[in-house]
């Protein structure tokens, strides 16, 4: 799936399944909608990661989240993975 200029890989949405609270009982479709609506919606910084190689794109509002995007395969960067908030 695609939101703006971002692909969100099956990785993400798994590991938002397993390591945001309440989220593991989502079907992946629903999973990956909470994810592209609160990208789309929610985003409150987006930084480099501290290698470089990514972003960090901070979600804040009713999800706490972190988004992890590099560079994908094709035009568009890819989130690889979600994190919880660090508060």
């Amino acid at each position: 799936m695609i939101v703006g200029d971002l692909f969100i890989t099956p990785h993400a949405v798994r590991q938002f399944r397993e390591r945001i609270p309440g989220m593991w009982r989502l079907k992946y479709e629903q999973a990956l909608g909470l994810i592209l609506r609160a990208l789309r919606e929610n985003t409150a910084s987006v930084k480099p990661t501290p290698n470089g190689c990514g972003v960090s794109i901070r979600v804040r509002g009713e999800l706490n989240f972190r988004a992890i995007a590099a560079r994908g395969e094709g035009v568009k960067p890819a989130v690889v993975t979600i994190l919880r908030s660090g508060k």
